[in-house]
């Protein structure tokens, strides 16, 4: 079956939205759209979330540093001070601690104070320290395989010995009680944090993430996965419980052993809040988020195994590929336009609803249903096929209006137009209409007795003043046939009694006639016409060659108008039929002018002569 252009385009275009939603999401292209609509959702779910309890901060916030500022001077204290704090929580047992600090250099002002420390982390068994990977240029880092094994970088098979890598390491601190997990943090493409590595793939060679390897030390399962996407909860702004490293640290000066016991069995972080301290990313639920909270999540998401799972990529295909569908199919199986574009409308909200729902549902079970993209190409899809169908809605009325100009008031077209009146469905049928021939009688001699251009005028000038008549008075002008007007009445524009309507329009004319005969020369005084009318059952509709289509009537009650109309030559100027007579009995007078024998009909027509009731011509008269 071969389809038409019309029928091709929307399927072309069906076909061309979802090759490029395919390409979008090959290629990542609205992958920032997706980030987005995530990210609303989860600032909205991390408020109903309730972080671990069994995580703590020792926050080095700014009320720290104002505190401590008589105690260890400025910013970076003396790790003395780390190593008092540390030998306290060493003696309530924490589950683990981590120092989200790079302890890059020694101190050579303060050596003891380095030395110290490094004594406290010797009789600590579940003490962890942070490692960063930093970017290599080409020709930069060292050989992995170089690095100090207390790194603790896992060899592969995959593992090429020629990798390269640069680490931020702890050089401050003794070799010997290493437990390195690196800390970054990488955004995404927006500059938002989203994931968290469970381990650095550095070319075959592993490197565990800090949260990672404090896990795994607990005993804890890991997942098989290189990063996780994590689930943010608890408040944007302090997620977990949060106690200033000051507090802490007098309360272990002075051995306040009940205020310690807080850290008892907690997995407790040490790490800068303070704003002076530039320690802060952006994520879903805080642009400025402190690493150390990052960090804390991280280690909730793997204590819990609350990190989340993106959904297959096959079930957002098919989601994607439905919605498309569901939107071109409201504007293909509608045919109006204002319809199509308030249908495909309502349900591209309901579709996003639905999806909205579905994605919140599933985050909440710990899944990941990316909709951004989704949500875009149901937009696009929208737009898409309201400016295509809207161009050829436009085409539809611009064409509409040409063609129908030409049989009606262009202001009724306009209405028509505007209220689908002019639809194939509506044009095409059968129905009963009053039909209307008007001739100019002998007209053959008047074209012979006058030259091409006085005829062309005169005939201009006749037909502008009838046509006008005819419009004024809700007619349909079908066509010129020569030198007869024929016209016609309840269709497209629906007329309550089109044969009232006919007959007064026949009335104006015949008045009109008079006044146009004073304005022609001597010559052309017997100029005259000839109105027949009659109202009978009829086909309307658009009628003609694919190259030239008109709105016309055919029909036998066509032909007996016309038949009435050439016997108007012998009795009146205006002649109607006795079914056009008997639905207007009530708004004229009508003079019987006989029974008469009509070409094609053996039954003879009784024909009559209409005339204005006296009380309408008195009106008239005083108008």
């Amino acid at each position: 079956m071969t389809l038409s252009k019309s029928q091709q385009s929307p399927i072309i275009i069906i076909l061309a939205l979802l090759l490029c939603y395919f390409i979008f999401i090959k290629f990542n292209l609205l992958q920032r759209v997706n980030y987005f609509v995530y990210d609303e959702q989860m600032t909205m779910l991390a408020e109903e979330l309730v972080s671990d309890d069994d995580i703590i901060v020792i926050a080095i916030d700014d009320y720290s540093l104002t505190q401590m500022g008589g105690i260890a001077g400025r910013w970076p204290w003396p790790r003395t001070v780390h190593g008092q704090l540390l030998s306290s929580l060493n003696q309530i047992s924490p589950a683990a601690i981590a120092f989200d600090i790079l302890f890059t250099e020694k101190d050579i002002y303060r050596p003891d104070a380095d030395a110290f420390f490094n004594e406290v982390l010797v009789e600590s068994s579940n003490v962890f320290l942070t490692t960063l990977e930093q970017n290599i240029s080409q020709g930069g880092g060292v050989l992995v395989k170089q690095l100090p094994k207390e790194l603790g970088l896992i060899k592969t098979r995959q593992a090429n010995d020629k990798a390269k890598a640069a680490f931020i390491l702890p050089n401050a601190i003794d070799r010997d009680t290493w437990k390195l997990g690196s800390i970054n943090f990488t955004p995404n493409t927006d500059g938002v944090g989203r994931y968290y590595d469970v381990y650095r793939n550095i070319d075959g060679w592993h490197m565990p993430s800090l949260p990672a390897k404090l896990i795994n030390a607990l005993n804890l399962p890991l997942p098989s996965s290189e990063k996780i996407l994590l689930q943010w909860q608890g408040d944007k702004f302090m997620p977990y419980k949060t106690v200033s490293y000051s507090d802490v640290y007098l309360a272990a000066v002075e051995q306040e052993e009940a205020f310690l016991q807080q850290f008892s069995n907690k997995i407790v972080l040490v790490g800068a809040t303070a704003s002076g301290l530039f320690d802060a990313r952006a994520t879903p639920i805080n642009q400025h988020l402190p690493g150390v909270y990052i960090l804390a999540t991280a280690i909730d998401n793997l204590k819990n195994q609350r990190y989340l799972i993106p959904i297959p990529e096959t079930l957002s295909l098919i989601s994607a590929f439905i919605s498309i569908l569901l939107i071109s199919a409201s504007f293909i199986l509608i045919k109006n336009y204002s319809k199509q574009v308030v249908s495909a409308f309502i349900l591209s909200i309901v579709v996003s609803v639905i999806l909205l729902l579905l994605s919140n549902g599933l985050l909440r079970q710990q899944q990941v249903f990316f909709i951004g993209e989704i949500l875009s190409f149901i937009l696009v899809t929208f737009i898409l096929f309201s400016f295509y169908y809207g161009y050829i809605e436009y085409k539809n009325r611009q064409q509409a209006l040409a063609m129908f100009s030409r049989f009606l008031d262009p202001t009724v077209v306009t209405k028509l137009l505007k209220d689908d009146g002019l639809s194939l469905n509506k044009l095409n049928k059968k129905q009963t209409l009053t039909v209307l021939f008007s001739d100019i009688r002998g007209f053959t001699q008047i074209a012979e007795k006058s030259d091409a251009q006085a005829l062309v005028d005169l005939l201009n000038n006749y037909f502008n003043q009838q046509v006008k008549i005819i419009f004024k008075h809700h007619g349909t002008l079908d066509k010129f046939i020569g030198d007869c007007i024929m016209a016609f009445w309840g269709a497209p524009v629906a007329i309550e009694n089109h044969a009232v309507s006919a007959i007064d329009a026949a009335l104006n004319m015949e008045q009109q006639l008079k006044s146009f005969k004073q304005s022609l020369p001597e010559h052309l005084q017997h100029f005259d016409v000839g109105i027949g009318i009659h109202t009978g059952e009829c086909i309307v509709g658009m009628i003609g060659a694919e190259l030239r289509l008109d709105y016309t009537v055919i029909g036998d009650s066509v032909n007996l108008a016309s038949r009435i109309e050439g016997l108007t030559k012998h009795s009146a100027r205006i002649l109607v039929s006795e079914q056009t007579k008997n639905l207007a009995n009530h708004a004229f007078d009508f003079t019987y002018q006989g029974e008469h024998k009509v070409k094609g009909r053996e039954a003879l027509v009784k024909l009559y002569q209409p005339k204005y009731k006296i009380d309408k011509t008195d009106k008239k008269e005083n108008l």
